[in-house]
C-alpha cells in the first residue's frame, strides 16, 4: 500500500477542486482527519474512499488504485529516461521504448497513458503518425478525465496538440488550445507537483509566443513573451529566458523598438543560453543578430 502516494494526489485533486481541507471534508470525515490522511498518517477506510471519489469526481477505483500503486519509483525512472531522449530528439529511441513498454503492459492507467501520449508526440516526429492521425488519438486522452488530470498530464496533451497545429500553420487552433491551459491555470498553492506544473507552464507560454510570431501578431506575441519571462523570475527558473528573450528581441525588431532596446533583449538572450551552455543557441544569435550584439562580439575577438 503506497500512502505517501496517495496521500500526495489526494491533495493535489483536492486544490484542483477549489476545495479547503475543511471543505472536502465537510459531510465525510473532520477536517483533522482530511490532515492525517494527506500526510499519509492514516489509510481511510472504503466508504470514507467512497465519498472523497464523490466529492472530488473521480471514479473511486482512481483512488484505490492510487492506494495500491507500488511501482512509483520504477515508473519515474521510464519517464525520465523517456523526457531525456525526447528533449535530445533521439525519437526512434523514445518510440521504441514507449513501445516496448506498452507490450509489457503495466497496471497503472495514468502510466499507460503517458505512454500512449508519447507514443504519439514521437510517432508524429517520426512521420509513423500523420497530423491528423495523431491529433485525433490525442484528443481521445483527453476524454479519460479521471486519469489525466494526474500529474498535469491533460495540460501536456493540450499542449502537444497546439505545437502541432502550430507546425502545421493552423495558428488560430494552436492558440485555442495554449489559451485553454493558460485560462484556467491559477499559481496560488506551491506543492512539489503544483511547482512542477508552474515551470512547465513556461513552456506553454513560450510555445504560444512563439505561434503568435509565426502568425504574425507580434504585439500580442510580445506581451506572451513577457508573462513567460516575468513567470520565470517568480519560479527562479532560468531554462526558457534565454528563448524568451531572443523572442522579444524578435517582436522588439519587427514592432520597430529602438536598437538599444532590441540590443538589450538579445544580449539578455545570450547571457542566458551561455549561462547554461546552449552552445547552439549562442552560434545562432551570433551569427543572426551580429548587429545588434556588435560590440560583445567585437570584445570577444
Amino acid at each position: 500500500m503506497n500512502l505517501k502516494h496517495f496521500s500526495k494526489e489526494l491533495a493535489w485533486l483536492r486544490v484542483k477542486n477549489g476545495f479547503s481541507q475543511k471543505e472536502l471534508a465537510k459531510g465525510i470525515c473532520t477536517q483533522p482527519a482530511i490532515s492525517k490522511i494527506e500526510n499519509g498518517d492514516v489509510c481511510p477506510q472504503l466508504d470514507t474512499l467512497y465519498l472523497l471519489a464523490l466529492k472530488l469526481k473521480v471514479p473511486l477505483g482512481y483512488l484505490i488504485n492510487l492506494l495500491l500503486f507500488e511501482n512509483k519509483e520504477y515508473i519515474d525512472q521510464t519517464i525520465m529516461y523517456i523526457e531525456e531522449l525526447t528533449s535530445r530528439h533521439q525519437y526512434e529511441e523514445a518510440f521504441q521504448l514507449v513501445k516496448a513498454e506498452l507490450i509489457v503492459g503495466n497496471q497503472d492507467a495514468w502510466f499507460e497513458t503517458y505512454l500512449l501520449w508519447q507514443r504519439l508526440y514521437n510517432g508524429y516526429q517520426l512521420k509513423y503518425y500523420s497530423a491528423d492521425e495523431c491529433i485525433k488519438g490525442l484528443k481521445k486522452l483527453l476524454e479519460n478525465e479521471a486519469v489525466i488530470m494526474e500529474r498535469f498530464l491533460d495540460i501536456k496533451i493540450l499542449n502537444t496538440i497546439g505545437t502541432i497545429y502550430s507546425n502545421q500553420g493552423k495558428f488560430k487552433e494552436s492558440i485555442f488550445y495554449y489559451e485553454k491551459i493558460l485560462s484556467n491555470y491559477r499559481q496560488e498553492f506551491i506543492t512539489p507537483i503544483i511547482e512542477s506544473k508552474n515551470i512547465y507552464m513556461l513552456r506553454v507560454i513560450y510555445n504560444k509566443a512563439k505561434t503568435l510570431y509565426d502568425a504574425g501578431d507580434f504585439e500580442l506575441a510580445s506581451e506572451a513573451v513577457q508573462k513567460g519571462i516575468q513567470l520565470s523570475v517568480k519560479n527562479q527558473n532560468m531554462s526558457l529566458l534565454g528563448q524568451l528573450y531572443y523572442y522579444q528581441g524578435q517582436c522588439f525588431e519587427r514592432l520597430n523598438h529602438s536598437n538599444e532596446t532590441i540590443r538589450k533583449s538579445y544580449t539578455q538572450a545570450l547571457y542566458f543560453f551561455e549561462l547554461l551552455g546552449n552552445y547552439t543557441y549562442v552560434e545562432i544569435i551570433k551569427k543572426l543578430k551580429a548587429r545588434f550584439l556588435k560590440v560583445e562580439v567585437e570584445m570577444e575577438i
